[in-house]
């Protein structure tokens, strides 16, 4: 990461580079450290599917607040203690998952969580933000590669944890102190509050941000919504040879986001995310006329690889584009990016219903890289 060579890995870790990458670790640690065990948390309180999709229908609920309210908690507080402070919330929080009394009090806690882990991604962002800008060299692809491994991370941890008998009550409470832990040591290396001035806002500039995270969010969230049910359904594979294509998705979007800052590095952010967009739309094209898994299985490979620097190189932009106080810019991509990954689903199941899966599939892809390419060409120019 920009000009890391010749340091020692103690000495980059106790660096800002290093604290904020331990954010991002962090944040999909959390995430990756309770999905595992739904089904536990579903059975101990008793609840039906309806129940269980309507509590993580309530956290997107509270990350769209969050995403809201993020731009002036930022502006007011400054990226460094909007990043740390939800953190902290969160993984305080994250226990009451395990211990909460009731479907309404899970709900509650998911509420919270999601309000304050949607402030500290902007907050973790804004500060990614601020380390770009004075390295010569990209960071913000392999920055977001490590909320992708930190999700890894807390999958393994889980269902490790599962294997071994240990209660989802002490694995939570062992995951919460650890990362107190780290995330204590990785403030104590974060860049130091920075005021900066609040320009008039901007609001066709936050609106066209809106969208673009909008159109990126379909891109990247229905390949792994849909990969296993498209093929079952279409390619009529079995259920374990399915489940294949979301870690086809998640290993290329891995992949990509890991290596991808020498390809900003080389062929520049704007060029990067229009050849992103393109492979995109190739790899969706032989995705959904595949008439076999293997060649499926490739398309949703590709694909992950070419959404993996969408949003990173988005909010990259968002976070520097002139007009803005640090957040702002943020903040409304990130709503953006929220409403579509909520409805990117539901789009998909709608044209399913009358023109089939592939032409769902199609569409919403479809409709959301045109997004994405006209809103980032009318904030390059």
């Amino acid at each position: 990461m920009g000009r890391l060579r010749g340091r020692s890995p103690r000495s980059l870790i106790a660096s800002p580079v290093g604290g904020v990458a331990t954010l991002f670790l962090l944040n999909g640690v959390v995430l990756g450290s309770w999905l595992p065990r739904l089904p536990e948390i579903r059975d101990r309180l008793g609840m039906s599917l309806a129940a269980v999709g309507l509590t993580l229908a309530v956290g997107n609920v509270g990350g769209l607040v969050g995403s809201g309210i993020s731009g002036r908690v930022v502006g007011r507080f400054g990226a460094r203690a909007a990043a740390l402070h939800p953190a902290g919330l969160v993984l305080a929080l994250l226990p009451l998952i395990a211990f909460a009394p009731s479907p309404v009090a899970l709900a509650a806690a998911v509420f919270v969580m999601a309000i304050a882990d949607a402030v500290a991604d902007v907050g973790m962002n804004a500060l990614a933000v601020r380390i770009q800008e004075v390295r010569s060299r990209s960071v913000f692809t392999r920055l977001h590669g490590l909320w992708s491994v930190g999700t890894l991370v807390g999958a393994a941890i889980s269902t490790g944890a599962i294997a071994v008998g240990i209660g989802l009550g002490p694995q939570l409470m062992g995951t919460a102190v650890v990362a107190l832990l780290a995330l204590a040591a990785a403030g104590r290396v974060l860049p130091p509050t920075e005021r900066r001035a609040r320009p008039r806002p901007h609001y066709r500039v936050a609106l066209t941000l809106a969208l673009a995270g909008g159109g990126a969010a379909l891109v990247e969230g229905i390949p792994s919504d849909w990969s296993a049910i498209f093929l079952t359904d279409v390619l009529d594979a079995s259920a374990a040879v399915a489940g294949g294509g979301f870690i086809a998705v998640t290993v290329g979007m891995l992949v990509g986001r890991l290596g991808g800052d020498g390809i900003v590095d080389r062929f520049g952010p704007r060029r990067s995310l229009h050849a992103s967009l393109a492979l995109v739309a190739a790899s969706t094209v032989l995705t959904v006329t595949a008439r076999s898994v293997i060649l499926a299985m490739t398309g949703l490979a590709l694909w992950g690889l070419g959404v993996s620097v969408i949003l990173p190189l988005l909010y990259r932009l968002a976070g520097s584009h002139p007009g803005f106080g640090e957040g702002t810019g943020l903040a409304a991509l990130t709503l953006g990016s929220r409403v579509g990954f909520l409805a990117g689903p539901a789009a998909v199941g709608a044209v399913a219903e009358t023109a089939g899966l592939p032409w769902g599939v199609f569409a919403v892809v479809a409709t959301g890289v045109v997004f994405a390419f006209l809103t980032v060409r009318s904030l390059q120019h």
